[in-house]
């Protein structure tokens, strides 16, 4: 079980959780503020945390998804706002699933030192308005021209979008058999041509920075193709929900942790003894957040040691522990007759919406593995 952590991950989850107190829990604003905090920012990248995915000889720091999980717990459990944590997660697949996974010696050499170190941060770039990520009805095209990609299109919905240095695009190459081709590149953020659009003025998951881009024959070096085969879907938009879904159960289950220290305390300055029935939902609920860290971890391991038959089961099963901890949270605040804080509200308000993104996708999913037991 990975739940046994090293030393030199119970040394990470120790730095993570000194981190988030001294510099994010101070910050009540963050949860509220339409601001990226950049100084914080920078203090992510001065420790370490946004190489935590990125192997030390590219200046980062080998701890692997796994380490990603128990950062990301620490982070949200001591620090209070999930935003930031999803952030520094999806800059951590960025450089792990797609450069390092995917990308040539040059481009590896070129981005991962200065991604370990917050230099530069990337966002993936392939919903599209009002049509999202489905490869049916992407527009954005990619059209080779000497030596360069000319690219026309616009996506959006872009985690980390706004303060993006380069961006991964999707987009159609050609048609084959009636199906689009799609392609990946790398477009820095001055290419002539790119623009950005938004922010986004979201109301949650903040201060995480959502925004788009729009590319008018933004012309990208050839040799900025990340994938060329035409299989980006294949291997990249199908599989990044799924990494990102298991890279992202760490910082719930800290939130989850953090929900019921909150509710815990507010029992506790309460005029009246708690009820044994209410102790019983409190001790259920504690249940819930170990069986949730014991999934967080596995679900790292077993993206740092592909593949596992297992792993789809595991997201699945977390994504339901997630919808039962915040229904049987908001019966024991009602059962308790609390009032929560404003700081209890945003985080439980991130926790909900972020367990329902994608939602319907994993239930088809969940919907063919029946199937394909039942053979029909």
């Amino acid at each position: 079980m990975s739940t046994a952590l090293t030393q030199e991950l119970g040394n990470l989850l120790a730095e993570a959780c000194r981190f988030a107190r001294e510099n994010i829990a101070c910050s009540e604003e963050l949860g509220s503020s339409s601001e990226f905090p950049w100084d914080i920012w920078k203090a992510v990248g001065r420790t370490g945390f946004l190489g935590l995915t990125i192997p030390r000889e590219y200046g980062g720091r080998s701890a692997g998804y796994l380490g990603l999980a128990v950062a990301g717990e620490a982070l949200v459990h001591h620090g209070g706002n999930l935003g930031l944590a999803l952030s520094a997660a999806i800059h951590n697949i960025v450089a792990r699933f797609l450069i390092l996974g995917l990308g040539n010696d040059d481009q590896r050499s070129e981005y991962l030192p200065e991604m370990a170190s917050g230099k530069i941060t990337g966002s993936l770039a392939i919903s599209e308005p009002e049509t999202g990520a489905h490869p049916k009805y992407l527009k954005t095209t990619a059209t080779l021209e000497g030596d360069f990609f000319i690219l026309n299109g616009e996506k959006t919905y872009l985690t980390n979008g706004p303060i993006a240095d380069f961006y991964v695009v999707a987009a159609v190459t050609g048609m084959q058999q009636g199906r689009k081709q799609l392609g990946a590149f790398l477009v820095s953020g001055d290419t002539a041509g790119l623009t950005q659009t938004g922010p986004m003025a979201l109301d949650f998951l903040r201060p995480s920075p959502h925004g788009g881009i729009r590319m008018e024959n933004a012309a990208v070096p050839a040799s900025n193709a990340l994938v060329l085969d035409g299989r980006a879907y294949e291997s990249i938009i199908k599989p990044f929900r799924e990494i990102e879904d298991a890279a992202l159960m760490g910082p719930m289950v800290g939130g989850m942790a953090r929900q019921l220290e909150f509710a815990i305390q507010l029992i506790r300055d309460g005029e009246s003894a708690p009820s044994d029935d209410l102790k019983a939902t409190v001790g259920r609920l504690q249940v819930l957040v170990d069986h949730a860290r014991i999934l967080a971890y596995e679900a790292g391991a077993m993206l740092d040691n592909p593949p596992h038959s297992e792993f789809l089961s595991l997201l699945l099963a977390g994504r339901d522990l997630s919808h039962r901890f915040q229904e049987e949270f908001a019966a024991l605040i009602a059962k308790a007759g609390v009032k929560p804080t404003a700081e209890l509200e945003s985080l439980t308000r991130d926790l909900t919406v972020t367990a329902n993104i994608a939602r319907n996708v994993m239930l088809k999913k969940q919907m063919k593995m029946g199937e394909d037991l039942l053979g029909r």
